[in-house]
């Protein structure tokens, strides 16, 4: 065991080093390409007021593109060592890119009447910087049916364990309403796996049903053994009714075919007998 935790360690060590070597190299580039804008400076002590206010406005803005860029490799560099990871939001390393492209028109455009030359020099500057560094990652990667299937498992097991949490208590009734709020809840996601919205659509209200549920035998269990027993129990099961019912009530507003057939609605009706016809 030792062996094993020392070796976790030293693969850890050395995948943290190996990024600190990474970031190092970028932080190293990016410094070396800024002495690139250093003729500006020279731009700041030999021109008008003008000139100056434009030099210190440019190099911000070059300063800001690399700092762009250098967020967008690290980004890219995440991406490419995960297995399942989605594509940044803001293009990073193409803003930098059309930044340093700006700063390149405006130093030409000083230099030519005609604006032309200036553009195509931007244009050439932006795509060089773009093709240095390369795009953003553009979509997602891993599979969308595996992070789905996740997040179902993930489901799944809280479920489970809710059910087995009811089941020690030793009651038959509730111990059958619970599985049968973890099928209806589980069966509409299983259905809809294939469906990338509508299984996030679902998600939500699927996790807010087991967050519910946990509080509610975290309840159930401390009054289990109290004066107040009967009371939770009949709590219990009307905040699960509550519950299942909404569920299966946005499931098929989705589009997603009832989680109850015809049997286990009269099982249901069955359950709902057995308190009443113990006590008659």
């Amino acid at each position: 065991m030792d062996h094993i935790h020392d070796t976790a360690e030293s693969a850890h060590d050395e995948g943290a080093d190996g990024l600190a070597v990474e970031r190092t190299q970028i932080d190293s580039g990016l410094n070396f390409l800024f002495l690139a804008a250093f003729p500006l400076l020279l731009w700041v002590f030999q021109d008008s007021f003008a000139g100056i206010a434009t030099a210190i406005a440019l190099l911000w803005v070059y300063s800001l593109a690399l700092r762009l860029i250098a967020a967008g490799q690290q980004i890219h560099h995440d991406y490419d060592h995960a297995e399942v990871a989605r594509a940044p939001r803001v293009p990073r390393k193409v803003i930098g890119s059309i930044l340093i492209g700006l700063v390149v028109l405006i130093l030409a455009g000083h230099k030519y009447d005609n604006l032309w030359i200036p553009a195509l020099t931007g244009v050439l500057a932006a795509g060089l910087a773009l093709s240095a560094f390369g795009p953003d990652p553009m979509r997602d990667k891993g599979s969308g049916r595996a992070r789905r299937e996740a997040a179902l498992d993930s489901v799944e097991a809280a479920l489970a364990s809710l059910a087995d949490r009811v089941a020690a208590l030793d009651d038959a009734t509730l111990t059958l309403k619970v599985e049968a709020a973890r099928r209806l809840v589980l069966t509409p996601m299983r259905q809809i796996s294939g469906d990338p919205r509508t299984a996030e659509r679902l998600d939500r209200p699927a996790r807010k049903v087991v967050e519910i549920m946990e509080q509610e035998i975290d309840r159930l269990e401390a009054a289990w053994n109290a004066q107040g027993h009967v009371f939770a129990r009949r709590r219990f099961l009307a905040k699960l009714d509550i519950m299942t019912d909404s569920f299966e009530s946005f499931a098929m507003q989705n589009g997603i075919r009832s989680a109850r057939d015809a049997f286990e609605r009269q099982a249901d009706q069955l359950i709902d007998r057995m308190p009443r016809e113990s006590a008659a």
